[in-house]
């Protein structure tokens, strides 16, 4: 068992907590964590990115360490071969910070491919921010391990206006909209754009 997987048990429960199934093709071993928040949420994460190094800058000194994560519905079914796409992007991701020898950070974006695409036939979002946890604050705050603090950056869908105006304005004050309304980490394929115009009568 992996240490980050027995720090999380301790934390959670070792019946929440489980090792995702993968294939031989696949980059990095997923964790499964099955929470009860105010809802059941289903949590999909990395289990071995922090033990890659990142080569981050001084404003992100000491979060050097992390795992990212995917935060589903209870209803989501992975079974289904159009919400697996999450599975795909965590490999995809972790290949290439590990191997491009890079770094993540809260406010990073991501596109989903060149051009950028919708994610699925149901989530239209062409874009992946990587962001501190929200719905999941109180639950993945740092883990402590004995030779490191492993941090969590959420993967949240984001739209292609949402990432321009992430870039215009700026992360911090981007972010701070976000949750102002209400909106998290959680996939949520009916989600409208941050920015997307309302009419009134």
């Amino acid at each position: 068992m992996s240490s980050l997987k027995t720090a999380l048990s301790k934390r959670f429960g070792a019946h929440r907590v489980s090792d995702y199934p993968i294939s031989d093709e696949d980059y990095i071993d997923l964790l499964k964590l099955e929470l009860e928040t105010k809802f059941p949420l289903t949590v999909l994460m990395t289990n071995g990115m922090s033990n890659y190094t990142m080569p981050v800058n001084e404003h992100y000194k000491g979060k050097e360490h992390n795992e990212i994560y995917f935060c589903l519905p209870s209803y989501w079914d992975l079974e289904d071969p159009n919400m697996r796409w999450p599975l795909e992007l965590m490999q995809r991701l972790a290949k290439n910070v590990i191997e491009n020898k890079t770094w993540y950070g809260a406010g990073h974006t991501i596109a989903n491919g060149n051009p950028a695409m919708p994610l699925s036939d149901t989530v239209q979002q062409e874009y992946l921010l990587l962001t501190d946890p929200i719905a999941l604050e109180d639950y993945l705050q740092p883990l402590q391990l004995a030779d490191k603090t492993v941090h969590f950056l959420a993967i949240v869908p984001v739209f292609y206006d949402e990432y321009e105006r992430k870039v215009y304005k700026g992360y911090p004050k981007w972010i701070r909209r976000y949750r102002s309304r209400n909106y998290t980490e959680i996939v949520d394929e009916h989600r409208q754009s941050l920015h997307k115009k309302r009419w009134f009568f």
